[in-house]
């Protein structure tokens, strides 16, 4: 402990250089947590009891961009283990103009059965009775309403660009879900059909409530084998993993984000490694005088080894902090993104905070094991007689 004074003594030398260094450390550690909690959602499996669980999704087997016969919806909801199943049609469209910052989810679906499906979501304003009766009406998430000032009857118009009509909606239904973004609109697959007859009896997905693990898992299968001979062959999922199907368009995603990860912590490392043997450089004489006075080796090492594991474990820690501190507005503008529906199940954990803290130990003893083997076994005479 007496020797803690001199060490942040000869860390802080160069304030401004230990400054840059340190927060060469924490920006990157913010990164790596938020990495870390990424993988921990993908290597998450879909377990409990609870609402918002044991969702499936039926699609064709060969991509979202073959439909398949509505039909399919009885056949599933016949078969055991299923609570409840309703359809699914991307609708997409254009509201207002085709920008970015109007852009959300829009789908055709059966008002009756949505909520059953989507167990944790519910009505916080307006009811689907209201829905149900309004052929033309819809439901908006509660970010849609923070976001465009809407309320319960007011007029949303949809143009179409995948389906060749105009939709004009009517607002009967405001609906939220906990822990998670609500933003995209829900209309009544019967309007859509009333207004262009040609798409009736198709659908892109039907997603399925089953009753327990146990279901959720045959009746994946189940489905399959149930119209792997017909001419639109299914392919049914857990809700996560058609989830994941786009984010895997980018390729391998967890091999994606370790390579990352370790490509920042080696480039933080040669960054702090580099300060380090600058700052040991610039006191070989000091040091060569630590050793005439009865320092021994191990002791210099061990000197220099603890300045650059100071400065990584006090950038890891304030990374950490701000990475707490800031995880929710984080967390809210990746919802924003192609990878929203991953951003909504991220959360941090104990494992994320270690996994950040062993990280800023391992940068501080490889960036400062070199500069301190070197100052260490550096001959007396040698540092004496260094001119810098």
């Amino acid at each position: 402990m007496k020797y803690i004074p001199f060490l942040f003594k000869n860390i802080f030398r160069k304030k401004t250089r230990s400054v840059l260094t340190i927060l060469s450390i924490v920006l990157p550690l913010i990164l790596i947590c938020l990495l870390s909690s990424i993988l921990t959602v993908l290597d998450q499996p879909n377990q409990g009891n609870s609402k918002g669980m044991f969702r499936l999704v039926t699609r064709h087997k060969v991509g979202l961009t073959n439909p398949i016969p509505s039909s399919y919806l009885d056949k599933i909801s016949d078969l055991d283990g299923v609570l409840s199943a309703t359809k699914f049609l991307w609708f997409g469209g254009t509201y207002i103009d085709d920008s970015a910052e109007n852009f959300f989810a829009r789908f055709a679906t059966e008002p009756g059965t949505l909520l059953q499906v989507f167990d944790d979501a519910s009505m916080v304003e307006g009811s689907t009775k209201d829905w149900i009766r309004d052929t033309s009406g819809c439901i908006v998430g509660e970010e849609l309403i923070k976001k465009y000032g809407w309320k319960i009857g007011d007029q949303i118009v949809l143009i179409g660009n995948i389906y060749p009509v105009t939709l004009q909606l009517t607002i009967r239904g405001i609906y939220g879900v906990p822990d998670e973004r609500a933003d995209a609109l829900f209309f009544n697959i019967k309007y859509l059909e009333e207004s262009l007859p040609s798409i009736k009896g198709k659908v892109g997905t039907i997603w399925i409530k089953a009753k327990d693990p146990g279901s959720a898992t045959r009746l994946s299968t189940q489905i399959d084998e149930l119209f792997e001979n017909s001419p639109y062959p299914t392919k049914t999922e857990s809700e996560k993993a058609f989830q994941m199907g786009f984010v895997s368009m980018l390729g391998d995603v967890k091999l994606l984000i370790t390579s990352m990860g370790v490509i920042i912590v080696l480039v933080v490392i040669l960054i702090a490694a580099n300060t380090i043997a600058i700052s040991a450089r610039e006191r070989i004489r000091e040091i060569a005088l630590l050793r005439t006075l009865g320092y021994r080796r191990l002791m210099i090492l061990f000197f220099v080894l603890s300045e650059s594991l100071i400065m990584s474990l006090i950038g890891g820690l304030l990374g950490i902090i701000i990475f707490v501190l800031t995880f929710k507005p984080l967390k809210t503008f990746l919802a924003t993104t192609p990878v929203g529906d991953l951003a909504n199940s991220l959360t941090y954990s104990l494992d994320t905070i270690m996994i950040a803290f062993i990280v800023s130990i391992l940068i501080g003893i490889f960036s400062g094991i070199v500069p301190a083997i070197g100052s260490s076994r550096r001959p007396i005479i040698v540092g004496l007689r260094y001119i810098g």
